[in-house]
């Protein structure tokens, strides 16, 4: 049964190597960058060959879907920047660049487009134009966006949503099936099934149909159907009774405790002389009852029965082999007197307790047929169920998108399929391990089928180490099949070996480790691993960089393991705060938190017990919710409420609504409204009148009015405490959920018999469990199979030596079938006990190799250090299992099994610390403002330009962020074209191109973007190219038309590229004057380098909750002294909570932070016209004056916020508006620089936020 071999090459640097077409697989072990990888080559993918709308890209869970859409978005976003800042440079210098770069993409960017950088950047740009186009979703979710959009090429034109009750359908067709089999069977087999306990209701059936249903391709194997069998047994028990006497005289011996026989018998299995007992006593007295009952005695003795049938079993079983063998005797009399087996085991009375004791089994197997058969008719009948409800599930939707691709159609085979295939050549499949056959299928039938093999492409992207999802459909057979099928269609495969996840002596003694057995079974072989080349800030214990990164916690005989875990834990954050274990990173030493550590186990009981335990301690930890928000309190409590509201006329049900948290009675109060007049009268108008608004207006409408009538949230929020947070998560959930199904069922009953059922079933799925609450940090415990993917500083595994726990109902096996890919083909059964031997081999082997898959997940989590605790084995029978279980598999029972310098074995504590050693911090007050009463806002938006707007004004102004505005956003919106001011001085003109450089909106707005692509200290022979840049770059503000209108006015020489060197060399010209005109005290922009300033900062600042302060705004710029300093008339603001805006600049000049504002405002054709006077007309005339105060309040609180020293005397510096057409590089015209007041500053501070009136 093994995989045959296939000699390809294998590469390690995908990112560089890949090609776009045909098939490729991409083996990413645990730590090795698989999404940087991915979001790579997505960058390609787009770069090289196609647009967003082409591309599918699926994995295993919707958080992973989410994470991965926004780092391929960031990363493409990351490569634009990348390729923008190069597009000045030469062909040398980026010949230089591509060899001395670490990034390799950005390696083989430079190397496909380093001779078209500038369609690159294009290309990019348009990318992240159509981004939202992309599909990154489950492969669920992809085969119902194919079944939608290809409906008529499917032959599935009828529309079918994803079911909400599937298990309840699985419930009803168990019922239906079990009634009808059971009606079919004789009464003494159900009676005697029913007083063996082994016919149960519905819900006992439905965990083995519904693992059976998560592979749906699979058919189960057929048992053996048991016929008679309670007749064929009756007749053994008859033949027992006939032969009891002839025994009792010829095995004498074995009816005397006090015979020869008693020096004969195995003490070991029949200990207290049990032997003597079953043929003395238990036999005798039930074949007695049996001759004088007949069948009611199998009925009514199942107790002694089930004795009987236990001591009859060890005369033939052999439970260490599991197989039948005499096993009565001593081995010393069986080889000394042979005789004695001989007669007792070829007598018929023995014989035929053999064939009591298979008999008894065959009737027992009438238990294990009818799991079968349930499972093989609920597998046949569901998707008729679904189908005839409208509705249908994610497996059921894969099998029907399956067989639909399968299918040939009058338009040719595979139509389907080349339909697919031609709008979405390429699909990238992460998680592949994790896929099962039906959607293994689904993908070849598009993009593997080998006609068609270079019209497309299909990445592939697993680790079959981390296949740990078995129960839920996930078979490595397919994933070899799928491997092999690309080895023999030529694809290529590429592996990556570098760890990036944890530091390099936790990589190397983790190597090591998984080197002692390299093969962890179903032919997953250990790939070496390497340190990578991330940077992590170094883990200092005690003056070492984190010393033995693998510690060995050795469980002594009376430790508890929760309690030993949650000590360890205690011990490493009172080391941490003391200053002996931190993180040494770039900004200052950090010590370790308890969110740096992880509790993982394999199951939820044990991480329970290590959460109660930290508790106890006062450590802070989180688990997350598995229960369904059906099954909380407040669930119940809902539900009475929605019964009372439909049925406000029965007092008993009101009552019982009155009596919820929802709204706060209890029984004192009760009575106490019942005792007064119209008390609960009251009560029953006013939930009838919620009543008629849900059949009026909605659900929605009747929720919050029953909301705010009653003050339910304000009750709920009266106490504070964990329980009183958890009730309003779970009643805002559940509202959420009510509102969602409202859009679906019409009619109010409709929606309440939707809720009660969801109730009733305790639906718990990835909508319905409970969510986070705010303070949920700490400790994270989290099952293995829920921390894949995840990385934590310091991990503990819980049960590292554990043995293998088997719960599935299922028998996994394989046999040999040369139709089949690789010649195999996966057999599944219901567990009987007459299933063959290598079945049942094959079957613990498959569950051993996905045991190891798990505990590698499990070491692989930790990117500093991992303590694997191993727990006090007492016998020798659970040392054994746990040679083959857990990370003992790999380092062996003793502590010298495996030796590496990185490895030690932890010291266990006695007992708990006293308690939590702190260091001392410094108390900050902390002050509430006010909770405005009866008036609420909705949290809209205002601007500069929102504010000074007036319908009189000609001109228009516009901030590019004014949320409530919704023309087009410009840099330049908030410039005013003033008329010509008119002066009788003489001065010089301002130069050619400033006066003819284009007036309006779209012209200033790309003045505005040269200022801020274009860098300060850009060298003068770079300059030129990088203006040229902008020209074929900010097409959006019609640069190219713009380019044509200035040649056209400077007079065209006939040679196009001269033409343009003419105005770029113009426009050269003014950009120098311009960052080298003085702004204040000598200072220009020439002087700033990267990192001293920072261009078109965004900003949303908050504002009082209430009415803006518009007069004591104007009022206080009335009080400024500067009698030409004015404002115009400002709008009223009701209603917005934040201010929005963009800085054109912020710059620090060695001194202050400044921030700086560029006007393409044309004044006039003289530099005099540009002079400080002219421009604070200016300014006045258009408010900029309220402009620069409102961003220097903006930036005053930006700074309070990042710098720990700030002082806004020391430094917040002022505005400079630089109007560009008038600035020359030498005297201060077009530079109007003004500083306020610190207090000035405060006060509009106070204005905006309200500070002043909270404070009186």
């Amino acid at each position: 049964m093994n995989m045959p071999q296939h000699n390809i090459n294998v590469s390690i640097n995908p990112i560089a190597d890949m090609h776009f077409t045909g098939l490729h697989w991409i083996e990413a072990s645990a730590g090795t960058g698989k999404t940087y990888t991915l979001s790579s080559l997505m960058v390609r993918i787009f770069l090289d060959r196609y647009l967003p709308n082409q591309v599918i890209a699926t994995t295993f869970t919707r958080k992973a879907t989410a994470e991965l859409k926004a780092r391929v978005r960031l990363r493409i976003e990351e490569t634009r920047d990348f390729i923008y800042g190069l597009l000045a440079t030469s062909a040398s210098e980026l010949q230089t660049l591509q060899q001395t770069i670490s990034d390799p993409l950005y390696q083989q960017v430079l190397k496909d487009h380093g001779h078209h950088l500038d369609y690159a950047y294009h290309r990019l740009n348009v990318v992240l134009q159509q981004y939202e186009e992309l599909f990154v979703g489950t492969l669920d979710s992809f085969s119902q966006k194919l079944l939608r959009e290809f409906a008529f090429e499917s032959g599935r034109i009828e529309q079918v949503q994803i079911s909400d009750d599937e298990d309840l359908h699985i419930e009803r067709l168990i019922h239906d099936l079990l009634r009808d089999w059971i009606q079919q069977q004789p009464v003494h087999l159900i009676e005697y099934l029913m007083l063996n306990n082994q016919l149960k209701g519905p819900d006992y059936y439905l965990s083995v149909v519904k693992e059976s249903l998560n592979f749906p391709s699979v058919d189960l194997r057929v048992p053996e159907l048991p016929e008679n069998t309670l007749l064929h047994f009756e007749n053994i028990c008859q033949q027992l009774v006939q032969l009891l006497p002839k025994a009792k005289e010829e095995l004498a011996g074995c009816f005397d405790a006090n015979s020869e026989y008693k020096n004969y018998v195995e003490a070991k299995r029949f200990t207290k002389g049990s032997f003597f007992t079953l043929f003395n006593t238990e036999l005798p007295t039930f074949l007695q009852h049996f001759e004088q009952q007949g069948s009611q005695a199998v009925l009514a003795e199942t107790t002694s029965l089930q004795s009987i049938v236990k001591g009859v079993r060890k005369l033939f079983f052999d439970p260490t082999k599991k197989f039948w063998k005499d096993r009565a005797f001593k081995d010393k009399v069986v080889e000394e007197q042979p005789n004695v087996q001989t007669t007792f085991y070829q007598h018929v009375f023995v014989q035929q307790l053999r064939a009591f004791i298979e008999a008894f089994d065959h009737l027992n197997q009438v238990e294990q047929y009818l799991n079968f058969y349930l499972a093989q008719e609920v597998k046949k009948r569901l998707p008729q169920v679904l189908q005839q409800a409208g509705e249908t599930t994610f497996s059921q939707q894969i099998r029907t998108l399956s067989d639909a691709l399968q299918q040939t159609s009058a338009a040719g085979k595979d139509s389907f399929a080349a339909h697919v295939l031609a709008r979405y050549p390429l699909i990238l499949v992460d998680e592949f391990q994790d896929t099962n056959q039906d959607q293994d299928d689904m993908l070849s039938s598009i993009w593997r089928e080998k006609t068609r093999l270079q019209q497309g492409c299909m990445i592939m992207v697993g680790d079959p180490k981390q296949a740990i999802y078995g129960f839920r459909g996930g078979d490595m057979l397919t994933y070899r099949k799928a491997r092999h099928d690309i080895q023999t269609k030529g694809g290529c495969c590429y592996t990556l070996n570098k760890n990036h996840r944890s530091v390099k002596n936790l990589v190397e003694v983790v190597d090591a480790l998984f080197h002692r057995q390299m093969d962890f079974g179903e032919q997953v072989e250990y790939t070496p691993i390497q340190a990578g080349e991330r940077e992590h800030p170094p883990l200092i214990d005690h003056q070492q960089v984190n010393p033995q990164p693998l510690r060995w916690l050795q469980l002594e005989e009376d430790s508890n393991e929760a309690d030993q875990v949650a000590w360890q834990i205690q011990a490493l954050l009172n080391q941490a705060q003391q200053g002996h274990l931190y993180f040494q990173e770039k900004s200052g030493a950090r010590a370790l938190q308890a969110d740096d550590i992880a509790v993982l186990g394999q199951n939820h009981f044990e991480l329970e017990q290590v959460q109660k335990a930290l508790q106890h301690l006062g450590v802070p930890c989180y688990k997350a919710s598995r229960e369904s928000v059906y099954k909380s309190a407040i669930a119940q409590d809902v539900a009475a409420l929605l019964t009372a509201i439909l049925n406000p006329y029965q007092e008993s049900k009101v009552k019982r609504a009155l009596l919820s948290r929802l709204l706060g009675y209890d029984l004192k109060a009760l009575v106490e409204l019942e005792q007064q007049p119209d008390g609960l009268t009251r009560i029953i108008e006013q939930l009838e009148q919620i009543r008629l608004i849900w059949n009026e207006q909605g659900f929605r409408s009747a929720w919050n009015s029953c909301m705010t009538l009653f003050q339910v949230w304000t009750r709920l929020v009266a106490g504070q405490s964990r329980d009183n947070e958890r009730t309003v998560v779970n009643l805002r959930h559940l509202t959420e959920l009510l509102s969602q199904q409202s859009e679906h069922y019409t009619g109010a009953h409709k929606l309440y018999q939707w809720f009660i059922r969801q109730i009733n079933l305790g639906i718990n799925n990835e909508s319905t469990q409970e969510r986070k609450l705010t303070g949920n940090l700490g400790v994270q415990l989290m099952t293995i199979h829920a921390s894949k993917g995840l990385e934590f500083g310091c991990v503990f595994l819980l049960g590292a030596n554990a043995g293998l726990s088997e719960k599935s109902s299922l028998n996994f096996s394989l046999k040999e079938n040369q139709k089949k890919s690789l010649g195999l083909e996966r057999v599944i059964a219901v567990k009987t006990s007459d299933l063959p031997e290598d079945d049942r081999q094959q079957h613990e082997a498959r569950n051993e190799a996905e045991h190891h898959r798990l505990w590698y997940v499990a070491l692989t989590r930790a990117s500093y250090r991992v303590y694997a605790v191993l727990r006090h084995l007492a016998d020798e029978k659970k040392q054994q299992a746990a040679e083959r279980s857990g990370l003992t598999f790999w380092r062996g029972l003793t502590a010298t099994s495996f030796n590496h310098h990185e490895s030690c074995e932890a010291e266990v504590l006695k007992a708990a610390l006293d308690q939590l050693v702190l260091l001392k911090e410094e108390t900050i007050a902390l002050q509430a403002d006010v909770i405005p009463v009866g008036n609420f806002y909705p949290r809209e938006k205002t601007s500069f330009t929102a504010l000074t707007r007036t319908e009189h004004k000609v001109y228009a102004q516009r901030d590019q962020l004014a949320a409530v505005i919704t023309e087009t956003d410009e840099s330049a919106a908030d410039e005013v074209e003033q008329a010509e001011m008119q002066i009788a001085t003489h001065s010089e003109p301002i130069s050619w191109i400033k006066k003819n450089f284009p007036k309006g909106t779209k012209p200033g707005s790309f003045l505005h973007k040269l200022m801020e692509k274009v860098k300060f200290s850009t060298p003068d022979d770079r300059l030129a190219q990088s203006i040229t840049t902008r020209f074929k770059s900010d097409v959006e503000f019609d640069s190219p038309h713009m380019l044509q209108k200035l040649i056209k006015q400077l007079g065209p020489t006939g040679n196009d590229e001269q033409d343009i060197e003419n105005v770029v060399n113009l426009m050269h010209e003014w950009y120098s004057q311009i960052i080298h005109t003085p702004l204040h005290g000598g200072f220009s922009l020439s002087q700033l380098q990267d990192g001293e300033y920072r261009s078109e900062m965004d900003f949303h600042m908050s504002l009082a909750d209430r009415a803006l302060g518009i007069r004591k705004i104007r009022t206080l710029f009335e009080s400024l002294k500067e009698a030409d300093l004015n404002i115009q008339d400002l709008n009223d603001v009701f209603t917005a909570r934040y201010l929005t805006g963009s800085i054109d600049l912020v710059y620090f000049d060695g001194q202050r932070y400044h921030i700086a504002d560029y006007k393409s405002n044309y004044l006039g054709e003289s530099t005099a016209q540009y002079d400080s006077q002219h421009i604070r007309e200016s300014m006045s005339h258009s408010s900029y004056w309220l402009q620069a105060a409102l961003y220097l309040v903006a930036l005053h609180r930006y700074l309070k916020v990042v710098m720990k020293d700030y002082n806004m005397r020391q430094h917040l510096g002022g505005a400079s508006y630089l109007y560009l057409r008038g600035m020359d590089g030498q005297s201060n015209a077009g530079v109007h620089y003004w500083k306020p007041d610190d207090a000035f500053i405060e006060k509009l501070d106070e204005i905006l936020s309200a500070k002043a009136e909270v404070q009186a």
